[in-house]
């Protein structure tokens, strides 16, 4: 998951000094204005990856992670990124027949990681920076494709991916 903060900034940083001229200037009544909190990483079928029983989609009610990610859109076409949630998971099928798993979550606390980029906005689709994401209603929903990988018990081989969906609800 390391990997994937990584891709993250490195996202953000192409394009965080992206000049914007007058006509990339967003409305100040756009719903899209103001802070926006990352209240679910959903992925397809879920897990129980603290052992209650339950199999959870949001992955943030599954791990124990200190977590605070916002996204801050601004009326000239610049979000901000600030995040101290970034945890290390690894998961392994165990037993295909049953979907028994094994996790391995890290939980990385060291810092804040804060970036800045572009954004334009039109009708449900935020482009920010270089990824596409949708908003419905007070959520924004970003998908990054096959960003979770599931490994075979030794974590020699990746079996299969799913994806990622992180869902911010405006605050």
């Amino acid at each position: 998951m390391n990997k994937f903060i990584l891709n993250l900034c490195f996202a953000f940083a192409l394009v965080c000094f992206t000049s914007c001229s007058s006509e990339d200037m967003q409305d100040e009544s756009s719903p899209l204005v103001g802070v926006w909190k990352l209240t679910a990483w959903n992925v397809n079928g879920g897990f129980d990856m603290n052992n209650d029983g339950m199999v959870n989609t949001n992955l943030l009610n599954e791990i124990d992670c200190d977590r605070n990610e916002t996204l801050f859109f601004d009326e000239k076409g610049v979000v901000s990124l600030n995040t101290t949630f970034n945890p290390d998971i690894n998961i392994s099928l165990l037993k295909d027949e049953t979907n028994e798993y094994s996790f391995d979550v890290v939980c990385d606390t060291e810092g804040v990681i804060s970036l800045a980029t572009s954004y334009t906005f039109m009708d449900s689709t935020v482009m920010i920076g270089e990824s596409v994401a949708m908003i419905q209603g007070d959520q924004i929903f970003l998908v990054f494709e096959d960003r979770i990988k599931i490994y075979n018990e030794d974590f020699t081989e990746v079996l299969f991916t799913k994806d990622l969906t992180l869902v911010y609800t405006k605050q």
